[in-house]
């Protein structure tokens, strides 16, 4: 879970598939820069280091006021919103010198925010935003999936499952989780999996997709079907040669993917929405 030298990652919000296509290839050919930027996956559970938003689009405009952006997590708008926001706006067409002192400028402020944050309080501080300090733009574009997850009951204590043969990652996350009361345990095949989660409340799971005799996406809608009445969250585990079938995965209510080499900060971050979190 240790990846200090890793490019910045950029949550991407309203921007078609062309200007998505020619943003990467941009970013790719950069890699001279101090500081490199990649846009995450949108199955990705990673939290971005910012938002690039397409300021044309009003429903983009809606979905950043819900993620609710801030020093640590800023926002740069691309084009002219009709709305006036408290965001950094680069103009269109886009000047890619002007773009990337933008995207510098908030990582900047972002690293000295950071550095003032104990890591371990990281999930804590990002899990309950206070709604009330934004001016929100009224417009629900909620998932109906999302609804019916809501109404789904909560387990009533944390615990991470992890399905890998390897226990090098489950000993990092059980380090990184000791500080907030979540115990996660270990298995190496879908059948000891199968005992765990029959005999104990667990609410992650964590499958490396390249596991010997194991479909990820067959496994993670057994354990959906099986959990109908509780909440439970399931994650593949990415290496770089992963690829997310995203198809297959929705078909199976897989919750996303995350990958192994995160830092413990990332990694907190993006368990935390699936965790009561407490110290």
């Amino acid at each position: 879970m240790k990846n200090h030298n890793a490019p910045f990652a950029i949550r991407f919000i309203g921007f078609s598939a062309r200007e998505i296509n020619i943003f990467d290839a941009t970013f790719s050919v950069e890699q001279n820069r101090e500081k490199q930027y990649h846009r995450l996956s949108a199955d990705s559970l990673q939290e971005p280091d910012l938002y690039l938003v397409n300021a044309d689009d009003l429903k983009a405009l809606a979905i950043l006021a819900d993620m609710e952006p801030n020093n640590l997590r800023p926002a740069l708008l691309v084009g002219t919103p009709d709305l006036e926001l408290p965001y950094t706006t680069v103009a269109r067409p886009i000047r890619w010198l002007k773009l990337f002192e933008a995207l510098d400028g908030l990582i900047e402020r972002r690293l000295v925010m950071l550095a003032k944050q104990n890591p371990s309080d990281m999930a804590l501080a990002h899990g309950a935003p206070d709604r009330r300090r934004r001016e929100r733009l009224d417009l629900d574009l909620t998932d109906p999936v999302e609804y019916e997850r809501m109404r789904v009951q909560s387990p009533q204590i944390d615990r991470i499952l992890v399905i890998d043969t390897q226990s090098t990652f489950r000993d990092d996350l059980a380090m990184a989780m000791a500080h907030h009361v979540v115990p996660v345990e270990w298995v190496g095949s879908a059948d000891a999996a199968a005992e765990v989660y029959a005999s104990q409340t667990i609410s992650i799971v964590l499958i490396n997709p390249h596991l010997p005799n194991i479909d990820p996406y067959d496994l993670c809608a057994t354990i959906k079907r099986q959990h109908q009445d509780t909440r439970i969250a399931i994650v593949l585990l990415a290496d770089k040669d992963f690829v997310y079938d995203h198809a297959r995965a929705r078909e199976a209510a897989c919750d996303g993917f995350l990958s192994r080499h995160l830092d413990q900060s990332q990694m907190l971050l993006a368990l935390g929405k699936f965790l009561s979190l407490r110290r």
